[in-house]
């Protein structure tokens, strides 16, 4: 009787645990490789001329992007868009910079048009913004400014700590450390999301060679104290709002810190007074 019990719970524990690999290795498996969005905009549906271009990164990615020029300006705005969508998606929404700055947008890595097998969700793609940055440095272009969106925010904040490049940064809905929307795939797995999100935790390491705890905003903003927009809404229904409380208790000692929380706003809708609010902290910051 002894032997059948402990042959039971042994086929049961081996069950329980292929059911957490398998749900584990599928999650991980959908995150680093999503349905892509594309968007079919492009400058030119704008009338606007514009350089497309190629970008290689340091570990040999190319990044299709964008370059709308102001030949008034010797200051640009670096463009960075959400997961998992491409540089056409946000387009509209920034095209009024055009009028005061030079802008560059491009797709991040295994997203829109660029290369690469996968998305690491922030990780890897500060290497895609440090490329950028070059790019933009090589261009002659005298001060910079970077506007990320979700997933692209929290590559300029994590990017800011590795490069003096950047003058000021605006973060739109990032989120504050990636491990902690681990769990979100598995929301409606009650407790077993948490050893689900453990699991998940193991195969970047295992498969990519990159721990995901080192995508942390909020642990690599703090000292920095370049100018910072964080914009956030405590509405948010895909970055929950306690994130952008992180954000911002992280940047407490950063006295050109600024915070933007607006009521009533889901994920990556525009706010009111949008365009001004962000006209206007470019053009302060980046004289």
């Amino acid at each position: 009787m002894q032997t059948f019990n402990f042959n039971i719970i042994l086929q049961a524990g081996i069950v329980i645990l292929l059911f957490f690999t398998i749900m584990s290795l599928y999650g991980f498996f959908i995150a680093i490789r999503p349905s892509k969005i594309h968007s079919s905009l492009t400058p030119a549906n704008f009338d606007l001329d514009f350089e497309s271009l190629t970008i290689k990164t340091a570990d040999k990615v190319e990044l299709k992007g964008w370059l709308i020029s102001n030949q008034n300006s010797d200051k640009i705005i670096i463009a960075l868009h959400g997961y998992p969508a491409d540089k056409g998606n946000i387009l509209p929404a920034l095209l009024f910079l055009q009028e005061d700055f030079n802008l560059l947008f491009f797709d991040f890595r295994y997203l829109g048009e660029s290369s690469g097998f996968y998305t690491t969700i922030g990780a890897k793609e500060v290497n895609d913004l440090l490329a950028a940055l070059s790019f933009a440095k090589e261009r002659g272009f005298k001060k910079i400014g970077v506007w990320g969106f979700s997933m692209g925010g929290a590559v300029a904040l994590m990017t800011a700590h590795k490069t003096s490049d950047i003058n000021a940064i605006v973060a739109d809905s990032s989120y504050a450390a990636l491990s902690l929307l681990l769990t979100e795939p598995y929301r409606n797995f009650a407790f077993f999301k948490y050893p689900l999100a453990f699991f998940t935790r193991l195969w970047p390491r295992i498969f990519l060679g990159i721990s995901i705890t080192e995508a942390s905003p909020v642990k690599k903003i703090k000292g920095i104290k370049i100018p910072i927009l964080l914009i956030h809404s405590p509405e948010d229904e895909v970055i929950p709002f306690s994130h952008a409380l992180l954000l911002k208790e992280a940047l407490k000692d950063n006295p050109r810190a600024e915070f933007w929380f607006e009521e009533g706003a889901l994920h990556g809708e525009i706010k009111k007074e949008y365009q001004e609010r962000i006209r206007e902290f470019f053009q302060k910051n980046l004289q």
